[in-house]
């Protein structure tokens, strides 16, 4: 399982401040504030699952048209 707590922090610059952001690992977004990390990281996990889900539908679909 993917864990936030093995990120590294960046920091954004905006409007002459400093804001302390974490790096989302697999797509490179900088999340702020990064206690929000996680909460991004399961929505890339939700993805995924959805995306099987539409691939093992495809591969049914595929599997009776044979």
């Amino acid at each position: 399982m993917e864990t936030p707590a093995d990120t590294e922090c960046f920091d954004i610059f905006f409007d002459k401040a400093i804001y302390p952001a974490a790096v989302c690992h697999r797509c490179g977004t900088k999340i702020y504030p990064a206690s929000s990390l996680e909460a991004h990281v399961d929505r890339h996990q939700l993805k995924d699952l959805y995306l099987e889900g539409e691939l093992k539908k495809l591969q049914y679909a595929m599997g009776r048209m044979r």
